[in-house]
């Protein structure tokens, strides 16, 4: 890591004073280089994913090394420079506002926001699924069933969400645990008795079957493969809670990348040689291939025990998407004053109530798409499909950022830098970028999984939902006025304090 010793300086240089904030007075963070780990980790972590993967096969490792080379490296890379930099409460927000102004910058914290209020019920609906399938899996194309019980889980765990920080950060523990941990390490056990005993391995061991098999009909995934550990930079919107940003945030990202692929790569291979592509649903996830698994032993009964395990731990990680995004968008709302004052109200936990509020809403609405786009497999696509864009465009601009302040904020001093200087920001920046503008263009191809779709309507949807979201903040602007903006930061470069030293301006 190249690291330089941190100073205050009048071009916004993040001070690094241990345990305080900027004016002096103690302050007790909530988050180490462990913790805040085991935290961004919980915001990557799905290990629902990883049946749509084992399709491919041991491809799939090449999946896993694009993944990472591509997308994660440069994402850990780029948020770790910006927000060991500027170290306030705001994350993204934060960045992009320094690199290109405030309008830029709200339509980044509302994308992030908006993201996971689309990504919600796709969410949700695999966790529906996945409870359901032991039980009665004709549950899985009830749409009456599928809102009812995303509706009450949703508004749950808002509920939970607004109890605070030191909440959710133990509930990550438990997520990462019992949703990733502990699955990943029962079913990658059984793949091995299962070759140990002499049985045939489901997916073809060669050379050649290392390149993954892309057509068409499937390049979607790759898409989604490469974007399965999107989410690393939601960290820094916590900023202002971490000890020592500087050394907390780089090392922290490091972790998570690693346990990334020390997870999901032997999960994902597991399921592969015990399951045969045509056998997997990635709809139902993880929840039905560890049954057939557990069936080739005849222990069909920890079926009920992977559920438990797989549900409550994708609820806990729910926590964190509820609270992050939702954070990042009340600092632009009152610094920047894109919001109306109803929507920035805070509760004795530092938790926006009236936003988080209002994304459980929204979310719950959303759910009714259940209803309306035919099946349940046509709205968990086009949902993915509608967030994995939103999640593009936002990174696509994140990249450029880290190029602009190297250049706008030359003089600032970085606690971490991305290595080899300009030129490795540069490459860093341009392969994320790239991937990006790939990802959106294969998005626009419908996969088997919208099959039941129309191409016109399927990219109509697409289209038109990404759009959407995209115009939203301008409807704020719209109505903009300037007693939205109740909080003062003085110099926009400066990033000495956290949101508890920003000054109060209006009531």
């Amino acid at each position: 890591m190249d690291v330089e010793k941190t100073t205050d300086n009048a071009d916004g240089g993040a001070p690094q004073s241990k345990g305080s904030t900027a004016v002096g007075k103690p302050k007790k963070k909530v988050f180490g280089v462990v913790g805040l780990a085991i935290f961004t980790f919980a915001f990557l972590a799905n290990v629902n994913t990883t049946p749509q993967l084992a399709t491919f096969g041991l491809g799939a490792l090449f999946l896993f090394v694009l993944a990472i080379v591509l997308f994660l490296g440069p994402t850990a890379l780029a948020s770790a420079e910006m927000g060991s930099t500027w170290p306030r409460t705001g994350g993204i927000y934060v960045w992009t506002r320094l690199a290109f102004g405030e309008g830029v910058a709200f339509m980044i914290i509302w994308l992030e926001f908006a993201n996971f209020v689309v990504a919600w019920p796709g969410i949700m609906g695999t966790l529906t699924l996945q409870a359901s399938y032991p039980v009665d899996p004709s549950l899985n194309n009830n749409p009456l069933f599928v809102i009812s019980v995303v509706v009450l889980v949703t508004w749950a765990a808002a509920g939970i969400a607004l109890r605070g920080l030191k909440v959710a950060k133990g509930f990550a523990w438990y997520s990462v645990v019992a949703g990733t941990v502990i699955p990943a390490i029962v079913l990658v056990g059984f793949a091995i008795a299962w070759l140990v005993q002499g049985n045939p391995s489901a997916m073809e061991i060669s050379t050649s079957s290392l390149i993954p098999d892309i057509s068409m009909t499937n390049i979607a995934f790759v898409s989604g493969a490469l974007l399965m550990f999107s989410g690393i930079e939601i960290s820094a919107i916590h900023a202002g809670d971490v000890e020592n940003p500087g050394r907390t945030i780089p090392r922290s990202n490091l972790i998570a990348v690693v346990m990334c692929f020390l997870f999901f790569a032997p999960l994902t291979i597991a399921l592969a040689i015990m399951i045969p592509a045509s056998d997997m649903n990635i709809v139902a996830g993880l929840v039905e291939a560890g049954e057939k698994v557990f069936d080739k032993f005849d222990v069909g009964w920890m079926t009920a025990i992977l559920t438990v395990l797989l549900v409550t731990g994708l609820i806990a990680s729910l926590i964190q998407i509820i609270g992050g995004p939702s954070r990042g968008l009340l600092v632009a709302g009152r610094v920047g004053g894109n919001l109306p004052r109803f929507l920035q109200k805070e509760n004795a936990q530092k938790m926006p109530v009236t936003i988080i509020i209002c994304q459980a809403a929204a979310s719950s609405v959303l759910a009714l798409g259940y209803g309306v786009l035919g099946s349940v497999q046509n709205a968990w696509f086009i949902f993915a499909i509608i967030q994995t864009n939103m999640t593009l465009v936002l990174y696509g601009i994140m990249f450029v950022s880290v190029v602009k302040l190297r250049y706008s904020k030359s003089a600032t001093v970085r606690p971490y830098r991305i290595p080899g200087k300009l030129f490795g920001v540069w490459v860093v920046a341009s392969v994320g970028l790239l991937v990006c503008l790939a990802g959106i263009a294969v998005s626009l191809f419908p996969t088997e999984e919208a099959g039941s779709m129309s191409t016109t309507v399927y990219v109509s949807v697409v289209v038109l939902g990404t759009l959407v979201f995209l115009a939203m903040p301008f409807v704020f602007w719209i109505f903009k006025k300037p007693s939205w903006k109740t909080e003062d930061e003085g110099d926009p470069a400066s990033t000495e304090g956290d949101p508890e030293a920003l000054t109060t301006t209006t009531g």
